[in-house]
């Protein structure tokens, strides 16, 4: 404020604007608040289109089915790289998910004392092997969508208006289509190197050593202007996250009549235990991958585009809970 005072620029927003800011600052439609702008204004603009399928089906003996799809798009405005042009900032949802498949099956073993069925209807019996129960919940989703990387311009736009220019732009190939964003050189668990785009969902390669993505592919945006791509890409997504859970369970009857019970059940998340990776780093493509240098963990990526936190990030190991209810 003083160096402009000085050379008798002495025009400020209002009599109080902090001398520690820039002009950039002072020349913002909204001088007194910052690059976060106002908070929670209603501005934000949100869609979402799908095709739901429900089947369900009750059979008798107490076995129950219901298998749910849909396909979807989820589209959103909440910001924008230019605040003058915010149809620019129209892109998929965070929470997208194109396919979602669940299945439910809950079976409960009837009563077997009224059965008619003469090897199981007496007193021992019945008391053995009724009221066992077994239930299931099975989803299968599409991943959660990858962001671009950063474009990491000497001399971005944003330098100047303090807004812009948006993440880092995917080449074109020979042919005018969009290069293959995933890696084109790596190794199977075989030892056998690859040239074509590796998919992420193949369980073929070691998560700790090979790097997914491909920098070739992405450029960085030029000098003082926006990005011409500004939307996510729907077929960049991260590593499936399927969600098995089963339970068992026993009701016992501890008075006559059924006036009081006891339920005993044990639930079992990720019954299958199956490994669920982290998102791959989506950092400045120009990060190279960082290799633990010594100990136990020598030779394993840590960090880097295209690397998994394989050793901080693996989550949602099997695990099981029991459970006991006394209803009167």
């Amino acid at each position: 404020r003083t160096t402009l005072a000085n050379r008798g620029i002495t025009g400020f927003p209002y009599s109080n604007f902090p001398g520690t800011q820039n002009v950039r600052q002072s020349l913002r439609d909204y001088p007194q608040y910052n690059s976060n702008g106002i908070f929670n204004a209603p501005v934000g603009v949100t869609s979402f289109d799908s095709f739901q399928l429900n089947v369900t089906q009750r059979f008798s003996h107490g076995v129950s089915f219901n298998m749910n799809y849909n396909f979807s798009k989820a589209m959103d405005i909440t910001a924008s790289t230019d605040p003058y042009n915010r149809r620019n900032g129209r892109d998929l949802g965070a929470f997208d998910l194109p396919h979602q498949l669940r299945f439910t099956v809950q079976y409960q073993v009837p009563d077997l004392k009224t059965s008619g069925m003469a090897f199981v209807s007496n007193p021992i019996a019945s008391q053995v092997l009724s009221g066992w129960g077994l239930g299931a919940y099975l989803a299968y989703q599409s991943g959660a969508i990858i962001g671009r990387p950063a474009s990491t311009s000497t001399t971005p736009i944003s330098n100047f208006l303090g807004y812009g220019p948006g993440g880092a732009q995917l080449n074109l190939d020979a042919n005018g289509d969009y290069m293959n964003p995933w890696s084109v050189n790596w190794v199977d668990y075989a030892g056998t190197r690859h040239t074509d785009p590796i998919d992420i969902n193949c369980h073929c390669y070691d998560p700790t050593k090979t790097v997914l993505f491909n920098p070739a592919a992405w450029a960085n945006i030029p000098n003082g202007q926006f990005g011409a791509q500004q939307g996510s890409f729907r077929f960049y997504r991260a590593q499936r996250q399927p969600e098995e859970n089963i339970n068992f369970s026993r009701n016992f009857r501890l008075a006559k009549e059924g006036r009081v019970t006891l339920n005993v059940r044990v639930e079992f998340n990720n019954i299958m235990n199956r490994t669920r990776l982290p998102t791959p780093s989506s950092a400045a493509f120009a990060t190279a991958p960082t290799v633990t240098p010594t100990g136990a963990n020598a030779g394993l990526y840590s960090s880097g585009f295209g690397t998994m936190s394989v050793l901080s990030g693996t989550s949602g190991q099997r695990t099981g809970t029991f459970v006991g209810r006394i209803t009167f």
